[in-house]
Protein backbone atom coordinates (compact mmCIF):
# COMPACT_ATOMS: atom_id res chain seq x y z
CA UNK A 1 0.00 0.00 0.00
CA UNK A 2 1.58 3.20 -0.95
CA UNK A 3 2.24 5.50 2.27
CA UNK A 4 1.69 8.59 -0.31
CA UNK A 5 -2.07 9.52 0.15
CA UNK A 6 -3.46 8.45 -3.34
CA UNK A 7 -4.39 12.11 -4.05
CA UNK A 8 -1.04 13.06 -3.90
CA UNK A 9 -0.02 9.55 -5.27
CA UNK A 10 -2.05 9.98 -8.50
CA UNK A 11 -0.66 13.23 -9.32
CA UNK A 12 3.28 12.64 -9.09
CA UNK A 13 4.63 12.92 -11.80
CA UNK A 14 7.35 10.25 -11.15
CA UNK A 15 4.16 8.30 -10.94
CA UNK A 16 2.96 9.07 -14.38
CA UNK A 17 5.74 8.92 -16.13
CA UNK A 18 6.90 5.26 -15.03
CA UNK A 19 3.04 4.09 -16.02
CA UNK A 20 3.29 5.12 -19.23
CA UNK A 21 6.69 4.30 -19.99
CA UNK A 22 7.58 1.51 -17.81
CA UNK A 23 4.50 -0.18 -16.17
CA UNK A 24 3.18 -0.26 -19.53
CA UNK A 25 6.22 -0.15 -21.92
CA UNK A 26 5.89 -2.70 -25.12
CA UNK A 27 6.74 -6.21 -23.46
CA UNK A 28 6.07 -5.31 -19.58
CA UNK A 29 4.31 -7.79 -17.47
CA UNK A 30 1.47 -5.56 -17.27
CA UNK A 31 1.16 -4.91 -21.33
CA UNK A 32 1.40 -8.68 -21.90
CA UNK A 33 -1.57 -9.25 -19.51
CA UNK A 34 -3.37 -6.14 -20.77
CA UNK A 35 -3.18 -7.87 -24.11
CA UNK A 36 -5.04 -11.20 -22.40
CA UNK A 37 -7.14 -9.06 -21.00
CA UNK A 38 -8.35 -6.51 -23.12
CA UNK A 39 -10.69 -9.04 -25.56
CA UNK A 40 -12.47 -10.22 -22.48
CA UNK A 41 -13.30 -6.60 -21.34
CA UNK A 42 -13.98 -5.64 -24.95
CA UNK A 43 -16.22 -8.52 -25.23
CA UNK A 44 -18.16 -8.20 -21.46
CA UNK A 45 -18.90 -4.63 -22.53
CA UNK A 46 -20.35 -5.42 -25.84
CA UNK A 47 -22.73 -7.68 -24.41
CA UNK A 48 -23.73 -5.85 -21.64
CA UNK A 49 -25.02 -2.86 -24.00
CA UNK A 50 -27.28 -5.55 -26.15
CA UNK A 51 -30.93 -4.23 -25.41
CA UNK A 52 -29.72 -1.32 -23.45
CA UNK A 53 -29.86 1.38 -26.37
CA UNK A 54 -27.36 3.76 -26.37
CA UNK A 55 -25.33 3.30 -23.44
CA UNK A 56 -23.17 5.68 -21.20
CA UNK A 57 -19.96 4.72 -20.20
CA UNK A 58 -17.83 6.68 -16.81
CA UNK A 59 -14.06 5.37 -16.83
CA UNK A 60 -13.00 6.24 -12.91
CA UNK A 61 -9.49 6.55 -12.64
CA UNK A 62 -9.12 6.76 -16.28
CA UNK A 63 -5.57 7.60 -15.93
CA UNK A 64 -3.55 8.13 -19.33
CA UNK A 65 -6.70 6.13 -21.26
CA UNK A 66 -5.51 2.81 -21.81
CA UNK A 67 -9.09 1.64 -21.12
CA UNK A 68 -11.01 4.21 -22.40
CA UNK A 69 -9.85 4.67 -25.58
CA UNK A 70 -10.35 0.91 -26.20
CA UNK A 71 -14.39 1.79 -25.17
CA UNK A 72 -15.23 5.07 -26.93
CA UNK A 73 -15.99 3.62 -29.63
CA UNK A 74 -17.93 1.01 -28.84
CA UNK A 75 -20.88 2.78 -27.04
CA UNK A 76 -22.69 6.20 -27.29
CA UNK A 77 -21.03 8.37 -24.51
CA UNK A 78 -17.92 8.13 -22.48
CA UNK A 79 -16.91 10.11 -19.71
CA UNK A 80 -13.30 9.78 -17.73
CA UNK A 81 -12.34 11.06 -14.77
CA UNK A 82 -9.07 10.89 -12.75
CA UNK A 83 -7.47 13.01 -10.08
CA UNK A 84 -3.78 13.85 -12.25
CA UNK A 85 -4.36 16.69 -14.58
CA UNK A 86 -0.89 15.39 -16.32
CA UNK A 87 -2.60 11.58 -16.87
CA UNK A 88 -5.83 13.36 -18.35
CA UNK A 89 -3.57 15.12 -20.43
CA UNK A 90 -2.12 12.21 -21.55
CA UNK A 91 -5.80 10.59 -22.54
CA UNK A 92 -6.86 13.24 -24.33
CA UNK A 93 -4.05 12.35 -27.04
CA UNK A 94 -5.77 9.11 -26.81
CA UNK A 95 -9.73 9.89 -26.74
CA UNK A 96 -10.35 11.62 -29.60
CA UNK A 97 -14.52 11.58 -28.27
CA UNK A 98 -14.51 11.20 -24.91
CA UNK A 99 -14.99 13.92 -21.86
CA UNK A 100 -12.54 14.27 -19.72
CA UNK A 101 -12.73 15.51 -16.07
CA UNK A 102 -10.15 16.29 -13.27
CA UNK A 103 -11.29 15.67 -9.92
CA UNK A 104 -11.98 13.76 -6.95
CA UNK A 105 -15.66 12.08 -6.53
CA UNK A 106 -15.02 11.30 -2.82
CA UNK A 107 -14.49 15.14 -1.76
CA UNK A 108 -16.65 15.89 -4.70
CA UNK A 109 -19.70 14.09 -5.46
CA UNK A 110 -20.95 16.35 -8.01
CA UNK A 111 -18.46 15.25 -10.19
CA UNK A 112 -19.70 13.35 -13.09
CA UNK A 113 -22.74 13.29 -11.21
CA UNK A 114 -25.00 11.57 -13.69
CA UNK A 115 -26.56 8.22 -14.05
CA UNK A 116 -24.37 5.41 -15.86
CA UNK A 117 -25.19 2.47 -17.91
CA UNK A 118 -21.23 1.31 -17.10
CA UNK A 119 -18.48 1.99 -14.82
CA UNK A 120 -15.32 0.71 -15.91
CA UNK A 121 -12.76 1.38 -12.75
CA UNK A 122 -9.11 -0.49 -13.58
CA UNK A 123 -5.82 -0.60 -11.57
CA UNK A 124 -7.55 1.87 -9.32
CA UNK A 125 -8.56 -0.37 -5.27
CA UNK A 126 -5.05 -1.72 -4.81
CA UNK A 127 -3.40 1.49 -4.86
CA UNK A 128 -5.81 3.28 -2.24
CA UNK A 129 -6.83 2.12 1.58
CA UNK A 130 -9.70 0.25 2.69
CA UNK A 131 -11.66 3.54 3.41
CA UNK A 132 -10.87 4.83 0.12
CA UNK A 133 -11.84 1.93 -1.68
CA UNK A 134 -15.71 2.01 0.52
CA UNK A 135 -16.10 5.83 -0.25
CA UNK A 136 -15.60 5.00 -4.59
CA UNK A 137 -17.58 2.17 -4.35
CA UNK A 138 -20.39 3.66 -2.73
CA UNK A 139 -20.07 6.64 -4.98
CA UNK A 140 -19.83 4.48 -7.97
CA UNK A 141 -22.96 2.93 -6.74
CA UNK A 142 -24.83 5.71 -6.39
CA UNK A 143 -24.04 6.71 -10.37
CA UNK A 144 -25.31 3.47 -11.82
CA UNK A 145 -28.26 1.98 -9.40
CA UNK A 146 -30.62 4.28 -11.26
CA UNK A 147 -30.30 3.31 -14.62
CA UNK A 148 -29.65 -0.84 -13.59
CA UNK A 149 -26.21 -0.19 -14.36
CA UNK A 150 -22.94 -2.32 -13.84
CA UNK A 151 -19.27 -1.95 -12.98
CA UNK A 152 -16.46 -3.47 -14.47
CA UNK A 153 -13.43 -3.58 -12.39
CA UNK A 154 -10.11 -5.17 -11.90
CA UNK A 155 -7.90 -5.92 -8.86
CA UNK A 156 -4.49 -6.74 -9.95
CA UNK A 157 -3.22 -8.25 -6.78
CA UNK A 158 -4.68 -11.57 -5.71
CA UNK A 159 -3.38 -13.04 -2.50
CA UNK A 160 -3.81 -16.61 -2.79
CA UNK A 161 -1.49 -16.36 -6.20
CA UNK A 162 1.55 -17.73 -6.99
CA UNK A 163 2.76 -14.14 -6.88
CA UNK A 164 1.96 -13.81 -3.45
CA UNK A 165 4.64 -16.02 -2.14
CA UNK A 166 7.33 -14.28 -3.84
CA UNK A 167 5.66 -10.60 -2.40
CA UNK A 168 6.33 -12.41 0.86
CA UNK A 169 9.99 -13.09 0.22
CA UNK A 170 10.73 -9.72 -1.09
CA UNK A 171 8.84 -8.30 1.95
CA UNK A 172 10.71 -9.82 4.77
CA UNK A 173 14.39 -9.80 2.87
CA UNK A 174 13.82 -6.07 1.15
CA UNK A 175 10.93 -4.56 3.77
CA UNK A 176 9.07 -4.03 0.20
CA UNK A 177 4.86 -3.76 0.23
CA UNK A 178 2.66 -5.03 -2.01
CA UNK A 179 -0.94 -4.29 -1.91
CA UNK A 180 -3.12 -7.53 -2.62
CA UNK A 181 -6.71 -8.66 -1.92
CA UNK A 182 -8.25 -12.40 -1.61
CA UNK A 183 -11.06 -13.00 -3.67
CA UNK A 184 -12.93 -13.53 -0.48
CA UNK A 185 -11.74 -9.75 0.66
CA UNK A 186 -12.92 -8.62 -2.58
CA UNK A 187 -16.25 -10.45 -2.41
CA UNK A 188 -16.65 -9.07 1.14
CA UNK A 189 -15.97 -5.24 0.19
CA UNK A 190 -18.45 -5.97 -2.62
CA UNK A 191 -21.25 -7.32 -0.58
CA UNK A 192 -19.97 -4.56 2.47
CA UNK A 193 -20.60 -1.54 -0.59
CA UNK A 194 -23.59 -2.94 -1.83
CA UNK A 195 -22.70 -4.86 -4.88
CA UNK A 196 -23.14 -8.37 -6.43
CA UNK A 197 -20.74 -10.02 -8.13
CA UNK A 198 -22.06 -11.32 -11.16
CA UNK A 199 -19.01 -12.54 -13.56
CA UNK A 200 -15.39 -13.07 -12.65
CA UNK A 201 -12.03 -13.87 -14.74
CA UNK A 202 -8.40 -14.04 -14.12
CA UNK A 203 -5.20 -13.57 -15.37
CA UNK A 204 -1.93 -14.31 -15.08
CA UNK A 205 -0.83 -17.67 -13.37
CA UNK A 206 2.92 -17.81 -13.76
CA UNK A 207 5.08 -15.38 -11.77
CA UNK A 208 5.79 -11.98 -13.48
CA UNK A 209 9.30 -12.12 -13.23
CA UNK A 210 9.28 -15.41 -16.03
CA UNK A 211 8.22 -11.83 -18.26
CA UNK A 212 11.78 -10.51 -17.64
CA UNK A 213 13.82 -14.19 -19.27
CA UNK A 214 14.00 -15.67 -22.56
CA UNK A 215 10.92 -17.02 -21.51
CA UNK A 216 8.69 -14.39 -21.55
CA UNK A 217 6.96 -15.62 -25.21
CA UNK A 218 6.13 -19.47 -23.65
CA UNK A 219 4.75 -17.78 -20.07
CA UNK A 220 2.54 -15.24 -22.77
CA UNK A 221 1.29 -18.73 -24.16
CA UNK A 222 0.92 -20.26 -20.71
CA UNK A 223 -1.07 -17.52 -19.29
CA UNK A 224 -3.28 -17.43 -22.51
CA UNK A 225 -4.31 -20.32 -22.02
CA UNK A 226 -4.94 -20.36 -18.81
CA UNK A 227 -6.93 -17.29 -18.71
CA UNK A 228 -9.45 -19.36 -20.48
CA UNK A 229 -9.69 -21.87 -17.67
CA UNK A 230 -12.22 -21.59 -14.92
CA UNK A 231 -11.09 -23.66 -12.21
CA UNK A 232 -7.84 -21.38 -12.36
CA UNK A 233 -9.64 -18.08 -11.87
CA UNK A 234 -9.20 -17.63 -7.77
CA UNK A 235 -5.53 -18.25 -8.42
CA UNK A 236 -4.89 -15.18 -10.77
CA UNK A 237 -3.12 -12.53 -10.15
CA UNK A 238 -5.28 -10.06 -12.06
CA UNK A 239 -9.02 -10.88 -11.29
CA UNK A 240 -11.70 -8.76 -13.33
CA UNK A 241 -15.60 -8.93 -12.45
CA UNK A 242 -18.33 -7.41 -13.23
CA UNK A 243 -21.15 -6.02 -10.44
CA UNK A 244 -24.00 -4.85 -10.62
CA UNK A 245 -25.96 -2.66 -7.21
CA UNK A 246 -27.87 -4.79 -4.94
Amino acid sequence: MPSTPYSEQFKSEDFVNNYETVEYSPGSYASSIWEIQKPVMVEWIERIQKGKGGVKLLDFACGTGRVLSELENKVRQTTGVDLSDQMVALAEQKCASSELLVGDIVNDANLANEDFDIVTCFRFFLNVDMTTREQVLSQLRERLIRKDGVLVTNFHGNRNSLRHFSLMYRKSVRGESHSELSPAEIESLFARTGFEITTMAGFGILPPTLYRTPLRGLAFAVDRVCSKLPFLRRFSIDLMYICKPR
